[in-house]
């Protein structure tokens, strides 16, 4: 796991630094946030066919539904500029054709 500079900041910032870099880097919550997608799937298979612990299960699963819906949203925003820019783009040729 690498630090960012962020984290060092934190780091001298915070009351104990021991306990900062031991929570850092023993962090699963962090570990499964830098995952990739077959990565968290990979947790999640482990997980269901020997189910040691359930809970990085659940939170491997909400972390690859939270990545779902960003993506979703993403082109849910794509799709209303476009067709926003159509609208337009519509409407100046309607006036275009009408005004001559």
């Amino acid at each position: 796991m690498r630090t960012t500079w962020i984290d060092r900041v934190k780091a001298v910032l915070a009351r104990d630094g021991y306990e900062y870099w031991f929570e850092h880097f023993t962090d699963e919550e962090k570990e499964l946030r830098r995952m990739d997608s077959w990565q968290l799937a990979r947790v999640i298979h482990e997980e269901t066919v020997s189910p040691q612990n359930a809970e990085k299960r659940i939170v491997a699963e909400h972390m690859l539904q939270v990545r779902v819906a960003k993506i979703q949203n993403h082109a849910t925003y794509v799709s209303v500029i476009v067709g926003f820019i159509g609208i337009l783009v519509g409407a100046a040729l309607s006036a275009m054709l009408h005004g001559n």
